[in-house]
């Protein structure tokens, strides 16, 4: 198993959190039953009914920042990323104290690879913050600043579909295996899921202690996807076959999240990661079988960082069989399933539109993986 730790802010968490903050500034603007509707709307994660709402509340409002800010957020929800930026900066230039706004928009502009930028940001909502919001701003800015400080230490070559971070004085040969290592498995996986990402993937490689200060993850990971790819280079050249599932896996994060930024639940994640990496599903399927214990689905939408070693084991296990049966059944049809996903469809509703019934897929693997 080469377990892994997804982004650090999932998006459904991530506007959910920015919601909760923007309630004090909401609480203050004059609404109607339309601009209700579009929060609303947006709460419950229609991000298409809430962008629709909000941009006819704009034709009468066009310079009301709350309103604008949720915009940003529709377009966010809906996958939108750069046009949500835009928003949410549009936003504070008219409301500079509007934290929530700041809020969402460094960790886009984090997702997005601007690490400077997002610095920036969350150094200017400070100004405004208060309470546990300052705290919890403060904290994450120490650790992007921790982020900055390492990637000043290092080498950063760009390439046509990577951009790679690395210690340019000893590392340089294992940079270059990297990117071959990347090259054709990018190729391989995006033919296989049917899609290639449109933009470049950033990757880092670290030690470990720059590994565990920046990522902070369970001491059984041992490779991140948080927007960028992070794997710690010990042992990598004394272990170059497992060194070089780690970079597979947590390439195929960064590939699905390209496909889907948000709404793809964890055991189709790690499913894929693992699937892809080359673990074997047939022995994946016999372990799960010997421990006598099955996960249903429900127990697996969130990132596994929160189990323990052993039920890491079995839900990796488990994701792995399940993800292989679904590309083997999809094919390249699997890229059309995480862009549903991507726009809030339900796992349900999005496997129904290729003609299978989710229910009865789940059923059948869990019946498939009782001893």
């Amino acid at each position: 198993m080469v377990p892994c730790c997804p982004r650090m802010f999932p998006r459904p968490w991530l506007l959910a959190f920015v919601l909760t903050l923007a309630g004090p500034a909401l609480a203050q603007v004059p609404t109607d039953k339309q601009i209700e509707a579009a929060w609303q709307a947006l709460q419950s994660g229609d991000g298409g009914a809430a962008e629709a709402a909000f941009k006819d509340a704009l034709q009468r409002r066009p310079r009301d920042a709350t309103l604008i800010f949720g915009a940003g957020a529709a377009a966010h929800l809906l996958g939108h990323d750069a046009e949500a930026i835009d928003q949410l900066k549009r936003a504070l230039q008219l409301e500079p104290a509007l934290v929530p706004a700041a809020w969402l928009l460094g960790e886009l502009e984090y997702q997005q690879g601007n690490l400077d930028a997002a610095i920036h940001t969350y150094e200017s909502a400070l100004q405004f913050a208060t309470g546990d919001l300052a705290v919890a701003l403060r904290r994450r800015l120490e650790g992007w600043q921790k982020d900055a400080e390492v990637h000043a230490t290092l080498t950063d070559r760009a390439e046509a579909r990577f951009s790679i971070v690395f210690d340019g004085q000893t590392e340089n040969m294992l940079a270059n295996h990297t990117l071959a290592v990347l090259d054709r498995a990018l190729d391989r996986i995006s033919e296989k899921l049917g899609a290639y990402p449109t933009s470049r993937i950033l990757v880092m490689l670290l030690s470990e202690q720059q590994f565990q200060d920046i990522t902070r993850v369970p001491s059984w990971a041992i490779g991140a996807f948080d927007g960028r790819i992070r794997v710690p280079i010990r042992g990598a050249t004394r272990e170059v076959d497992r060194y070089d599932r780690v970079l597979i896996h947590e390439l195929t994060h960064a590939i699905v999240f390209q496909l889907a930024p948000h709404g793809v639940p964890a055991w189709l994640q790690e499913g894929l990661a693992s699937s892809f990496e080359g673990r074997d599903p047939a022995a994946a399927e016999r372990r799960v079988q010997r421990a006598n214990s099955v996960l249903p689905f429900s127990a697996m939408q969130e990132s596994f960082a929160r189990f323990d070693a052993n039920l890491a084991a079995l839900a990796y296990d488990e994701s792995l069989v399940a993800a292989d049966a679904l590309v083997r059944m999809l094919g390249p049809r699997t890229s059309l399933l995480l862009q549903s996903l991507g726009r809030g469809q339900s796992f349900d509703d999005s496997l129904g539109q290729l003609g299978v019934r989710g229910s009865e897929f789940e059923s059948q693997l869990l019946r498939r993986l009782k001893p």
